[in-house]
């Protein structure tokens, strides 16, 4: 008895095709079932291209400095993105817990916006939205408001506005660094890129400046002691 659409449609899906959300060695056991081996090669060689980038790009891992596992609830207005990009960077590298970063650039906007702001984007934004978003980490959060906050946390700002720097494995040093790029800030630890996405565009982004962790930080870290540890 011939066999129905429905049926060739399945007995097809069953042959080639697997979900990215299986096992990993079942997913790597279909690949190597697959009769086309150039191809296969080609996937094998842009993963590994991906993780390991050979020309000077800095390798990208999905992280959201704890977000999830804080509890705090999502912005209001905003269904699949947070703007919290301060708090995630600075939460992944300094290795504070996210709800103690977020509290305290809460504390820091509050006081930055009382204090009447210095009038640039952000302030200028907050300024026009009013209520909750003035104080909120989750709508943005100025330097001015951040920057007292990871100096009190020994950290140092190094401008590169003078050089072409780019966010680039081969263009930045090494160690645990909260790179400022535009309007958007990212932790970068050993020249990997821990954010919700790959902010790097291929090594194209120019970079404003970077914190550097305190220098006794730095000291543990090459001395193999305790350090930044992934989530």
């Amino acid at each position: 008895m011939p066999l129905t659409s429905a049926e060739k449609q399945a007995r097809y899906r069953a042959r080639n095709m697997i979900l990215l959300t299986a096992d990993a060695r079942a997913i790597a056991d279909k690949l190597m079932e697959m009769e086309d081996q150039a191809k296969l090669v080609q996937v094998v060689a842009l993963l590994r291209n991906r993780l390991d980038p050979t020309d000077g790009r800095c390798r990208w891992v999905k992280d959201d400095g704890g977000r999830r596992k804080s509890g705090i609830a999502r912005a209001a207005g905003r269904k699949d993105a947070v703007g919290d990009c301060v708090v995630r960077a600075i939460a992944i590298a300094t290795g504070r817990p996210y709800r103690e970063v977020h509290d305290a650039l809460t504390v820091a906007k509050v006081r930055h916006v009382y204090a009447g702001g210095d009038g640039d984007y952000w302030d200028k934004r907050e300024r026009r939205r009013g209520g909750v978003r003035a104080f909120d980490p989750d709508h943005g959060c100025s330097d001015e408001a951040y920057g007292p906050y990871l100096e009190s946390l020994g950290w140092k700002f190094t401008s590169t506005k003078d050089r072409k720097v780019r966010l680039r494995a081969d263009e930045l040093p090494r160690g645990k660094l909260i790179v400022c790029i535009s309007r958007h800030l990212v932790a970068v630890v050993d020249h990997v890129i821990h954010d919700t996405h790959d902010c790097g565009a291929a090594g194209r982004v120019r970079v404003n400046g970077y914190w550097t962790a305190p220098s006794a930080v730095r000291e543990r870290i090459a001395a193999g002691g305790e350090g930044w540890k992934p989530r």
